[in-house]
């Protein structure tokens, strides 16, 4: 008798916004992993990886937009009437789990309207900036969400951060939550590179760069720091610029000859590959900087981590706290240029190597083992659940 998975009796109806997301698609072949049964219900976008279709049961809800909720609303109006329609698959759901504040709204208004007895369940993967707004705008937004809230069984966010900086705060949340943080899933990985390339790279320093590209503040900064250490610097990109498009960030290819951009890449296979030739792993974000920004913990920060690169953190931000309870990393100063300059006019190969192997020793707090997503299914399975203490802030940094 093959032994039970914690998701075995578990039905569940993902609601998703882009099903060609890499870390929604591992997120729902994690449920799968574990013996949920699970239907998506999934928007797309036409943004990257086009050629993907769901290897899961999925019905189509129709393609959206980034940045744009006043175009979605037709399509997210469509979407729920699709989802009342398959009404039998939402009353037999034990949990409708969506993913960011339109699609939960969706799924919630579908709850509603079939009957289901489901748990409804939000995950945040970014508080995105129009939360913050201190207008109309951001009040409208900020309401629609407290109306998720209240009929929600359970928040789930990526970071700690979230609850701490915004939900326990600004929307004054004292519901039941759980972190279910964007560690680095290893099933059929290498346990590591076969080549460490970065041993090999001793004429300069490698900055890697890979995901979502749409930080610009980011992009400025990097490229300062390229043309101020000239040779002594690589930066090594891979992912796809969403922000500025491909030809605005071709001009900073052509015009920096010590900056270098590999392609979009697929997850888990490229990421040996990615970080064996990389000496630092840049987990800076500005994109929204006096509001998520800070807050979030980066999917590069545990895929780099895994694979030894070492993190570059900027002071205040959340990964400061996290990687300071394994005293690995570094964290650059609020004049990022200048201090990550200053840093790395210092590097020493001896010491990097003591660093790098300091990250390798507690290379399994990057991992998924299954334990945070069995967590999250233990806890789906109570009927009342438990509101969570927020963890403490006052960890000591990184050196």
């Amino acid at each position: 008798m093959s032994a039970k998975l914690p998701g075995d009796g578990l039905n569940c109806v993902y609601v998703g916004v882009d099903a060609t997301n890499p870390t929604l698609i591992l997120r729902i072949r994690s449920f799968l992993k574990a013996g949920v049964n699970l239907t998506g219900f999934t928007f797309r976008r036409q943004k990257f990886n086009q050629a993907f279709e769901p290897d899961w049961n999925n019905v189509h809800l129709g393609e959206t937009v980034d940045r744009n909720y006043l175009a979605r609303l037709p399509i997210l109006a469509k979407a729920v009437w699709r989802m009342v329609k398959e009404r039998k698959t939402l009353r037999a759901a034990d949990f409708i789990y969506a993913r960011n504040l339109d699609c939960v709204v969706v799924a919630a208004l579908a709850k509603t309207l079939t009957g289901s007895r489901a748990k409804l369940v939000y995950e945040v993967e970014d508080v995105q900036e129009v939360f913050f707004f201190q207008n109309l705008k951001g009040a409208i937004f900020r309401m629609i969400e407290r109306w998720v809230l209240r009929r929600s069984a359970l928040l789930v966010v990526m970071s700690p951060g979230f609850v701490r900086g915004y939900f326990a705060t600004t929307q004054n949340y004292k519901g039941p939550w759980y972190a279910l943080e964007n560690r680095v899933q290893t099933e059929d990985l290498s346990e590591r590179p076969a080549v460490e390339a970065w041993e090999e790279i001793t004429d300069r320093v490698v900055i890697g760069w890979f995901g979502t590209l749409r930080c610009t503040k980011s992009m400025k900064i990097l490229e300062e720091i390229a043309q101020r250490m000239g040779d002594k610097v690589e930066i090594y990109t891979r992912g796809y610029p969403t922000e500025t498009g491909m030809e605005a960030y071709q001009e900073i290819l052509n015009r920096n000859p010590n900056w270098t951009y590999e392609n979009e890449y697929t997850i888990p296979q490229d990421l040996p590959d990615m970080y064996r030739r990389v000496h630092y792993s840049w987990c800076m974000d500005f994109l929204d900087e006096f509001g998520n920004s800070p807050l979030l913990l980066a999917c590069r920060m545990y895929q780099g981590g895994y694979y030894g690169a070492v993190p570059l953190v900027v002071e205040g931000s959340e990964m400061v706290h996290w990687l300071g309870q394994h005293n690995i990393g570094h964290v650059m100063g609020a004049d990022v240029v200048d201090s990550v300059v200053d840093f790395l006019e210092q590097f020493d190969m001896d010491a990097y190597r003591h660093e790098r192997q300091k990250v390798m020793d507690v290379r399994d707090v990057f991992r998924e083992d299954g334990s945070d997503l069995t967590g999250l299914l233990n806890l789906l399975r109570q009927k009342e659940m438990e509101v969570v203490a927020l963890p403490p802030t006052g960890m000591t940094p990184a050196e």
